[in-house]
């Protein structure tokens, strides 16, 4: 493997000092690992067909933007167990389950909440949440939540990490973790 074997030298050159082959090997392990932090970062890996996860953003209410931070706040990721008109969404360790959902497949669905206030979906592969407002109004005021690709979602993920200082080493590792 390439990959392995640069490693390897690159070890094995460190006490010695690097040579121009040591610094290839640096460049190419830089480069595989920038190739794959970018194609963690765009492709949702899940072996579980019945999974969608949808990556949610909400707007800051104070936002200033001279001031370099982002307009948007990673929210969460919600992820979507799609079966037998019935939907189960996980959030971190918090579980809910749905049964008031019309289910064609894992990109196409939606669900009624059982007091009627909202729907949430996808359709055609896009997630929706719609508030019932003509009865409650009350939810108006409530934050929205925006829908964000896996790859705007990590790299927003990385933009506040970098306004934190060292934080932002935490950004190597975001796509192999989220």
């Amino acid at each position: 493997m390439l990959g392995g074997c640069c490693l390897r030298r690159i070890l094995s050159q460190a006490v010695g000092g690097f040579g121009n082959k040591g610094v290839d090997c640096l460049k190419q392990l830089i480069f595989f690992w920038c190739l794959a932090w970018v194609v963690f970062a765009i492709v949702d890996v899940s072996f579980d067909r019945s999974i969608f996860r949808a990556y949610t953003a909400i707007e800051r209410s104070s936002y200033q933007p001279d001031n370099g931070n982002p307009r948007l706040l990673p929210n969460v990721v919600f992820e979507y167990r799609v079966g037998d008109n019935k939907v189960t969404r996980r959030t971190g360790s918090f579980v809910t389950g749905y049964d008031n959902c019309v289910v064609f497949d894992r990109d196409d669905w939606s669900c009624t909440y059982s007091d009627a206030s909202g729907t949430i979906g996808v359709r055609q592969g896009a997630y929706f949440e719609e508030i019932n407002l003509a009865q409650f109004p009350h939810l108006a005021t409530l934050p929205q939540n925006e829908t964000l690709s896996r790859f705007k979602y990590i790299l927003l993920k990385c933009q506040w990490a970098a306004t934190g200082g060292v934080d932002v080493i935490a950004c190597l590792w975001l796509p192999f973790t989220t």
